[in-house]
């Protein structure tokens, strides 16, 4: 079955059945043009890789379990997809979306089924990768990580020890293929 975790919490523990709408290769470029007054064509005020929110569209379903009815729960998928959070796909577990859904997803109920789209505004527009840990030694310490995409970066530098460490150099390297 496929699905997706939201605020670590997977849909199959609602019973949904998810089915991917519209999943984008690329966020749309965000385009900065500018008109100016009495001048032909427009000033180009945004250069480079920048980008707009993702947005992705799914549908899910799912089948009331026993004693239970649709609109109750309707209310609990409603309260936990509430609110921002991280978002992951099963289709790809070592990735995750910052993610909060975008409009009213509309609900369908019939009988003991209910279907619904979510509308997924995922912002940074880029999937974020696993976290990499590795012990800071002495010269250089290169990291093997290797991003598809221009996106801010964060570094953490722990000292478990109880001596001072000094004279560390962290040097950002762009990818190169």
């Amino acid at each position: 079955m496929s699905g997706f975790s939201f605020h670590g919490v997977h849909s199959s523990t609602f019973g949904i059945y998810t089915q991917d709408q519209a999943r984008t290769i690329l966020p749309a470029r965000r385009e900065g043009k500018i008109t100016i007054p009495g001048r032909s064509g427009s000033y180009e005020g945004v250069r480079g890789n920048v980008y707009d929110e993702r947005l992705e569209t799914i549908l899910c379903a799912f089948k009331c379990p026993a004693g239970k009815t649709v609109p109750e729960i309707c209310r609990e998928i409603a309260y936990w997809l509430s609110g921002s959070g991280r978002l992951s796909y099963d289709k790809e577990p070592d990735k995750h979306y910052m993610a909060s859904l975008s409009g009213a997803p509309p609900m369908a109920q019939h009988l003991k089924y209910g279907e619904f789209t979510l509308t997924w505004s995922c912002n940074p527009p880029f999937a974020l990768g696993r976290t990499v840990t590795q012990p800071i030694a002495s010269g250089e310490n290169p990291v093997a990580y290797r991003g598809t995409a221009e996106t801010p970066c964060l570094i953490v530098l722990r000292n478990p020890s109880l001596a001072n460490v000094l004279n560390v150099t962290i040097t950002a390297i762009k990818r190169s293929d």
